[in-house]
């Protein structure tokens, strides 16, 4: 109990610094996000976020530099302030984020790119959004499940973002994610699902001792003569692979008879 507390009060005073260093390098000093202490400063930020709730990241690999298109399978609101502290990535997020308090305020002054989900023509316009900053050199992040599993299977991956990557001729950075337990389980408690808020989310992390969280980032894929499907299957299928789940079943062919 006393973790937990304490935990929740230096998490809301963490977020207030946020707020301030936000102010003062957006705001006071007019600093872009892609500018380099800018950068510095959110994956500090992030990295002790993830610290405060008793996180230790362990990375695999090694990140793809400059303009890459990432694509990482999607767990927990959690990810992003894991992912985030380990390269500067401008992440892809559903639009309902930046109307949340405080945080869609930071989330949209780090740079995040937003994608309204479930309506026509919303994937294209994320596309695009995407295409432009992979020009200008960043190294955008996508959840291509379009949205959170329970770590234990993986969704499959849209391949309409993967576009992207094509239009633009940067390398795709395949990323795995887990978050394990003290005893190397798997962590019940992280993934963010069904009808859980991100409050009662939240109470269930901070009372754990360590969260273990293993990044392991891929062999970069070329998508020069590949389809944004192609893409999205190889990135599906190491994904697969390194975290030890079954290969999803092709689809079962439909035999017409007379």
């Amino acid at each position: 109990m006393l973790r937990a507390v304490g935990r929740l009060i230096l998490l809301v005073l963490h977020v207030l610094l946020g707020l301030v260093l936000t102010l003062v390098m957006a705001g006071l000093l007019r600093r872009k996000p892609e500018h380099p202490s800018y950068q510095a400063l959110q994956r500090w930020w992030l990295a002790s976020v993830v610290s405060i709730l008793g996180g230790r990241v362990r990375v695999f690999g090694t990140p793809v530099a400059g303009g890459s298109f990432w694509a990482c399978n999607h767990i927990s609101w959690l990810d992003i302030p894991a992912l985030g502290g380990v390269a500067p990535v401008r992440f892809l997020s559903k639009v309902e984020v930046r109307s949340w308090p405080v945080i869609g305020w930071l989330a949209t002054a780090a740079g995040t790119l937003y994608i309204r989900r479930g309506q026509q023509g919303e994937a294209g316009k994320a596309a695009d959004d995407i295409t432009a900053s992979l020009k200008q050199g960043a190294q955008v992040l996508v959840f291509p499940e379009g949205t959170t599993s329970d770590g234990e299977g993986l969704k499959p991956f849209h391949a309409r973002l993967f576009a992207s990557a094509i239009e633009s001729g940067v390398p795709v950075q395949p990323v795995a994610l887990r978050y394990l337990d003290e005893a190397g389980g798997l962590n019940a408690r992280v993934p963010y699902v069904g009808d859980d808020s991100l409050w009662t989310n939240l109470m269930g992390l901070l009372p754990q001792k360590t969260i273990l969280i293993e990044v392991y980032l891929l062999e970069p894929l070329a998508p020069a003569g590949l389809s944004r499907r192609e893409l999205a299957a190889l990135c599906e299928q190491q994904i697969r692979q390194t975290l030890g789940l079954p290969e999803r079943p092709a689809p079962e062919r439909v035999v017409l008879t007379a």
